[in-house]
């Protein structure tokens, strides 16, 4: 979230998910310099709000957390009555709502047209559902009512769902809009709406929008309930907001337990260490493997034997092509500081030590910079193994300074290539899933290197040297 608070007080309120049956919530994280934050859980849903004294423009807040979602699937009884009545708890959502005009006389008559006004819950759901959903989707242009719904003949999902609420509660059967996300990897501001109808004790969910009846795929994610808007706000204070959302793997329960004895996810999750880390850590030997196939099969040359997987492996937080940028902007910074302190006469390791804190210094400006431009792949290049850059990037001027630019670049553009070749295969769901379930499967890379380690064969990349010889030509 952005905002320029221009000195002033501010205040914001929105919706944090909650753990439930359907979400498994964890890894919260809150960023929000200058700014108090609270959240409230008394109600249905999670209110969360920002409240700060003298904000200054471009003023920036993040909330992250991680979310294992399950999909939810409900089996309704064909024969199921609809209840004389329900408790005082369930009577809001009998009651009609400004933008959901339950008594309203075309609401009414809807219902007795689409046969929703009798017959069993699961009779009257389908008719509605049937209608709702059968209704043409229009782009969303703000908030629109059950009614205006009613009479356009088309909605987007805010109006299919609040007309699902009205006629569901006129037939007798309390339900409720529900609001959160459809989660695609990537940026986006979209969200979505949906609904819940209270059926034998459950609260059952319906999406008229995308055709699911009674169930909710693994992908919604629930922030709130209830006809709310996502985010209230100060006034003139230019808010916008973006949901950035990337996936992981995480081992399912039921994968878990299927692991063989050498279990090394328990044994992480034992020691409260990170899934993401365990990945790390075995998926580097592979990395190592595809670096040995470039070096020596096909003799791509490279800065140090294991910098490419190392730096493949810090690319997972930034991406690929942020990841070069930050390998780039490590080497520019020591090309400069060694051309700076060169005149020092400095021993071998002070200069690598200057070099280690100039390098800091540059990804953790590069990273407040990024942050300040809504870059946050790039504002996490701090991931990357600095000490191993550092030397990397000095090995870099010692090439240009003793052998040349032009083979120092090609040194550089061989580390380059290799590194993207490195992030691909470690980056393999397949891969991963394979070496987290079955990591004696390492085996199998010791194997290879040993098989590698006793090639002898030309590398590819010098058969244009030695065609003549090859060819029986002259040399």
């Amino acid at each position: 979230m952005t905002l320029d608070g221009h000195g002033s007080d501010v205040r914001i309120r929105s919706f944090l998910p909650l753990s439930d049956e359907h979400q498994q919530i964890s890894d919260e994280q809150s960023s929000a310099p200058g700014m108090h934050f609270t959240s409230d859980t008394t109600g249905p849903s999670r209110l969360a709000t920002w409240t700060g004294n003298g904000v200054p423009d471009g003023a920036r807040l993040r909330y992250g957390y991680s979310l294992l979602a399950s999909p939810l699937q409900f089996d309704l009884d064909p024969e199921l009555p609809v209840p004389d009545g329900y408790g005082s708890s369930l009577a809001p959502y009998l009651r009609p709502e400004d933008d959901i005009q339950v008594d309203a006389p075309e609401i009414a008559a809807t219902l007795h047209q689409i046969g929703a006004d009798h017959g069993s819950t699961t009779a009257r759901l389908h008719a509605i559902y049937d209608y709702t959903s059968s209704l043409p989707q229009r782009p969303f242009k703000g908030t629109t009512d059950a009614l205006t719904a009613l009479r356009l003949g088309e909605a987007s999902c805010n109006g299919k769902s609040r007309l699902f609420v009205a006629l569901a509660r006129a037939a007798g059967l309390p339900a409720r809009l529900v609001g959160g996300l459809i989660l695609q990897s990537g940026t986006k501001r979209t969200s979505h709406q949906w609904v819940e109808v209270y059926i034998a004790g459950h609260w059952v969910p319906f999406c008229p929008t995308n055709h699911h009846f009674a169930s909710l795929p693994e992908t919604y994610l629930v922030l709130y309930r209830g006809d709310e808007a996502l985010f209230r706000h100060t006034a003139d204070v230019n808010f916008d907001y973006r949901f950035h959302i990337s996936t992981s793997m995480v081992p399912s329960p039921g994968a878990r337990e299927s692991f063989g004895a050498l279990n090394v996810w328990a044994l992480f999750d034992r020691l409260g260490l990170p899934f993401m880390l365990l990945q790390t850590v075995l998926m580097l030997p592979v990395g190592a493997l595809v670096v040995v196939l470039f070096r020596n099969v096909i003799g791509l040359p490279t800065f140090g034997t294991f910098l490419p997987a190392l730096i493949a492996a810090g690319a997972g937080q930034t991406g690929p092509w942020w990841g070069i940028v930050g390998v780039l902007i490590a080497i520019s910074v020591v090309v400069l500081l060694r051309w700076a302190i060169q005149r020092l006469e400095l021993l071998h390791s002070p200069t690598l030590a200057i070099l280690l804190a100039g390098v800091t210094t540059a990804l953790l400006g590069t990273s407040l910079l990024a942050e300040r431009f809504g870059q946050l792949h790039l504002a996490r290049v701090t991931f990357f193994p600095i000490a191993v850059l550092a030397i990397a990037s000095e090995r870099f001027y010692l090439a240009v300074t003793e052998q040349g630019t032009p083979k120092a670049l090609k040194e550089l553009g061989g580390t380059l290539v290799v590194t993207l070749a490195c992030f691909v295969v470690m980056h393999s769901l397949a891969l991963q899933i394979v070496l987290v379930g079955f990591p004696e499967v390492l085996l199998l890379v010791v194997a290879a290197n040993v098989y590698l380690g006793r090639w002898v064969g030309v590398r590819l990349l010098e058969y244009r040297r030695f065609t003549p010889v090859l060819t029986g030509g002259a040399p």
